[in-house]
């Protein structure tokens, strides 16, 4: 009986916040098969593509974001990274601790893509790629998860739909937050270049 009154109020409040979002200009979209989840986000931001590039591969700075307890990265080449991260999250009355280590590969100015080399997770992977916008950038994800818990997926369900539009806000606000510094290393890089002509 519990687990049904539960998975009615799921049912009824999963809508309703699903459709709000405290960050304008972001758009998520998850769905599952089985139990793998595939979601996809755009956020627009006001970043020009030098200072969106920045920011995502500002690895160790997603220890700013909500949930993240730790990012370390390690350069592997000049294009790849190891990323060690662990986040807390807390899915209705469950707490989970997620731990992986991710490979990300470098597509500079243009895009990344990562995959879960091991981790918590039966496995995550997935890609960001900038695109040029009239007011800055939209930075567009699409990615792949498959959990590796005792959690019901009816849970998760809720996690994915809801938590997810959370995590991509934060994304957004966090980039919006750090403007004029990842600007500023932008202008750098420009003058270190134009300097060595």
């Amino acid at each position: 009986m519990t687990q049904r009154i539960l998975f009615l109020v799921l049912f009824l409040v999963s809508p309703m916040l699903w459709a709000e979002t405290r960050y304008p200009g972001l758009q998520v979209e998850v769905s599952r098969a089985g139990s793998q989840y595939n979601f996809s986000a755009s956020i627009d931001t006001s970043l020009s593509k030098c200072a969106a590039y920045n920011y995502l591969t500002d690895y160790e700075g997603a220890k700013s974001l909500p949930g993240v307890i730790e990012s370390v990265a390690i350069r592997q080449s000049a294009n790849k990274v190891r990323v060690e991260r662990t986040a807390d999250e807390q899915v209705l009355f469950f707490h989970v601790r997620l731990h992986s280590v991710m490979e990300y590969t470098e597509n500079p100015s243009d895009s990344l893509s990562f995959a879960q080399v091991r981790g918590d997770s039966k496995a995550f992977q997935g890609s960001w790629t900038i695109e040029p916008n009239a007011q800055g950038s939209t930075l567009k994800f699409r990615g792949s998860w498959e959990p590796d818990s005792l959690i019901p997926l009816f849970i998760i369900d809720h996690f994915a739909k809801n938590g997810l539009l959370e995590q991509f806000g934060a994304i957004g606000e966090f980039a919006e937050k750090r403007k004029n510094l990842l600007s500023t290393h932008c202008n750098d890089a420009l003058v270190a270049t134009l300097g060595e002509q």
